[in-house]
């Protein structure tokens, strides 16, 4: 079975902890959802329900014809205190020790990343038992490094070391 994830692209607002706040794609970003799909097709569309995925993931099937399932579980992880704010506004330090230890060191009021884990990958298991041929998640960088997590053997831990760039649209066969 082909795996597609699909980071949605640059979204107004600019590069913030946006979380699960609902902001749209800019036009760019959809230039580069258009340019990572190019010449791809697939079977089955799942979709975080926030627009800047569902949007794109809405346009997709109605071109394809495939699948769509809109899943709640594929939401951002919510970042707490931090929702809303840039890096530089957080205190970088902060961050960086949010990445290295995310356990320890996580957003104040932020989802419980065990918990995040958990809703992602009930939802990934769900979606891979309907045994399409092909299937593009569509969603965001925490929860596509919470699949590339569980598809590479890495603890959740570790999960702010694999690097996911707007936009990218990376394979698997699984």
């Amino acid at each position: 079975m082909k795996l597609s994830l699909l980071r949605h692209g640059e979204s107004i607002g600019g590069r913030i902890y946006r979380g699960n706040q609902d902001d749209p794609l800019t036009d760019l970003g959809w230039q580069q959802m258009h340019n990572s799909t190019q010449r791809q097709s697939w079977d089955l569309i799942a979709s975080s329900p926030l627009q800047r995925c569902q949007a794109f993931a809405q346009y997709l099937h109605a071109k394809q014809k495939s699948s769509l399932d809109i899943v709640d579980h594929f939401s951002e992880l919510g970042f707490g205190d931090w929702q809303g704010l840039s890096a530089a506004t957080i205190g970088q330090e902060l961050v960086d020790n949010f990445k290295k230890d995310p356990i320890k060191n996580p957003p104040p009021n932020a989802e419980n990343l065990y918990d995040f884990q958990h809703r992602v990958l009930t939802a990934f298991d769900l979606i891979i038992d309907k045994n399409y041929g092909s299937i593009l998640i569509i969603a965001h960088a925490g929860v596509i490094r919470v699949i590339k997590s569980h598809l590479l053997n890495l603890p959740i831990e570790k999960m702010f070391t694999i690097e996911v760039l707007s936009a990218s649209c990376e394979n698997f066969e699984i």
